[in-house]
């Protein structure tokens, strides 16, 4: 039996066992096994995984090989980057992402200055655009002619932008460039997404969900830029990709500009880490459940009502943490709006006896409360429309 990892595990980090573990906490549908898997993904270093759209996937598989030890080589890190890589990928539209984002954005890039890895990791960085989220995101639009936006863009442009730095800190001129032209390729195609939908009639909602996403993925640019003060050498880059949702707004024709006033107006007290949704377990059982763009969760409140797996414990637990993240997220409407859709799912609504027996007394009372009554009550048809409404004004400001 492996001896149990500890606290800093490998070089410092957290441990490779202890890494793949939380991933099968979060995401249990993904290890072990899963489509695509083969003996040869577990046989090889997880660095040295052939790229293509499950390439994370088999990095998991391969990373199960991986050693913990005091002390890695170079070589050894990159294998950890990788795994890091996958590991943050697969679930950063989870209900429990991962903790290893500074290692990917920072830590992991400037540890490998001074030594021949850089090339390599940075060739894993850019495969990142071709890895394929749809079986560990919800949170994803589609654009057409231009593909699928998420925030997984947002999480690779930050690795891009920490593989920048690291690149610029080693006078890797060549390197450097080909990254920042990654970046620059990114942020055009997310304008493009945002404009192309802004002119299309009646896509408000969609414009609201990619506004959403680009002011998160502007502030992962600035995550992967940040640099200690003794090292200003990505003043220039963050003069160029900084700060996009708040100020110099000319930048890739002002789109995330754009973007950042709907969503300053509009979804900013959406933008919460849904802590309230990490309690109930059933929630991480199927990538179905994974939760979408809030606060546009009609439709996931009405699958969590007739989902089949789901027993009546798990409702219950699923729409006390609802009622209670209402309570405690003040201004945010999403919870709402998936209680309005579980309610008109379920075949006895909110207050089904199966469901009023297993409630805490908490959450009987946050039901019956006149304001929670009052939301829930307001129609989807209704509360879409006064979003797009709203979504044309700030617009037009």
């Amino acid at each position: 039996m492996d001896e149990p990892e500890g606290r800093g595990a490998f070089g410092g980090f957290i441990g490779p066992r202890t890494l793949l573990g939380l991933v099968a906490n979060t995401a249990p549908w993904l290890l072990p096994g899963g489509a695509g898997e083969s003996q040869l993904e577990a046989a090889i270093r997880p660095s040295a995984v052939p790229s293509g759209p499950r390439q994370w996937h088999a990095i998991l598989r391969a990373g199960e090989r991986l050693a913990s030890t005091a002390d890695p080589g170079p070589g050894e890190r990159t294998d950890y980057f990788a795994l890091c890589l996958a590991a943050h990928f697969a679930s950063a539209a989870t209900y429990v992402p991962t903790d290893v984002d500074t290692k990917i954005r920072r830590a992991l890039w400037l540890e490998a200055v001074g030594t021949d890895e850089l090339a390599r990791m940075r060739a894993l960085a850019l495969g990142l655009a071709v890895w394929d989220m749809r079986e560990v995101s919800a949170r994803i639009v589609l654009v057409e002619g231009i593909g699928a936006v998420s925030g997984h863009d947002g999480e690779r442009l930050s690795v891009l932008c920490g593989g920048l730095v690291a690149a610029l800190e080693a006078r890797d001129a060549s390197g450097a460039r080909e990254l920042e032209d990654a970046i620059d390729a990114e942020l055009v195609r997310e304008a493009r997404a945002f404009d192309r939908t802004a002119r299309a009639p009646g896509a408000e909602l969609e414009l609201l969900r990619l506004a959403s996403v680009l002011t998160h993925n502007a502030g992962d640019v600035m995550q992967g830029l940040a640099a200690p003060a003794e090292r200003p050498v990505a003043h220039a880059a963050v003069q160029r990709f900084g700060d996009l949702a708040h100020e110099r707004f000319a930048r890739y024709g002002g789109s995330f500009g754009r973007a950042a006033a709907l969503y300053r107006e509009l979804l900013a007290s959406e933008g919460h880490r849904n802590y309230p949704l990490r309690k109930p377990r059933a929630l991480r059982t199927d990538p179905r459940l994974l939760l979408p763009i809030a606060p546009f969760l009609d439709d996931w409140g009405e699958r969590v009502a007739r989902f089949p797996a789901l027993a009546d414990a798990d409702r219950a637990e699923i729409v006390s943490a609802l009622v209670e993240g209402c309570r405690k997220l003040p201004g945010q409407t999403g919870y709402y709006r998936a209680l309005a859709g579980f309610a008109r799912a379920h075949p006895r609504g909110l207050e089904a006896p199966e469901l009023m027996q297993l409630y805490p007394a908490s959450v009987k009372r946050g039901l019956r409360a006149a304001d929670l009554r009052q939301k829930l009550a307001v129609k989807r048809e209704s509360f879409e429309a006064s979003y797009a409404k709203r979504a044309r004004i700030v617009l037009r400001a």
